[in-house]
């Protein structure tokens, strides 16, 4: 019996710490927020409609932010600082 709880025992250890590696697979590691391949000075309508994008700025329109190479942004201006 005391051999079946030191396997389930060590199996448990060893299970915890591969989730635990598998985990912290890539921990630490960013999205670009700018993609310089998409930077373009193709036309953009001027309709205002604010989205924030990654680097904190306010763009007036996802259009331009895409234009401005960014990888993500959210609808409505950027919190003031």
């Amino acid at each position: 019996m005391k051999t079946t709880n030191t396997s389930s025992s060590l199996f448990t250890a060893v299970l915890l710490m591969g989730l635990m590696a598998l985990s912290s697979c890539g921990a630490g590691k960013t999205l670009a927020c700018i993609d310089k391949s998409k930077i373009s000075d193709g036309p953009c309508t001027l309709q205002y409609d604010p989205v924030c994008g990654c680097d904190g700025k306010t763009y007036g329109n996802a259009c331009m932010a895409e234009h401005a190479g960014l990888t993500s942004w959210a609808s409505g201006e950027c919190a003031k600082k």
